[in-house]
């Protein structure tokens, strides 16, 4: 990939929100290579596509309704009942 490209691609991905902005800025201060940031962030889970499928009502909207549901008793007698 030609470094203008890699350029391009960073620029992009600092411009969604201050935050990948001030991550992107603090690598690059560490000196490490832009193609290392890219995968980095390519790796990288969005956070609001995991609260999405959690909150949805698919799969993982089951498991963590059930998990939530086995688990409050528990919590709840620990609090109640030391």
């Amino acid at each position: 990939m030609p470094p203008w490209a890699v350029a391009e691609r960073l620029i992009a991905e600092a411009a969604k929100s201050p935050e990948h902005e001030a991550w992107i800025a603090r690598q690059l201060m560490a000196r490490r290579r832009p193609s290392e940031i890219l995968t980095d962030l390519s790796r990288a889970t969005d956070p609001a596509k995991v609260i999405a499928a959690i909150g949805g009502d698919g799969p993982a909207g089951l498991v963590f309704a059930c998990l939530i549901t086995f688990a409050t008793p528990f919590l709840a007698l620990g609090w109640l009942l030391p």
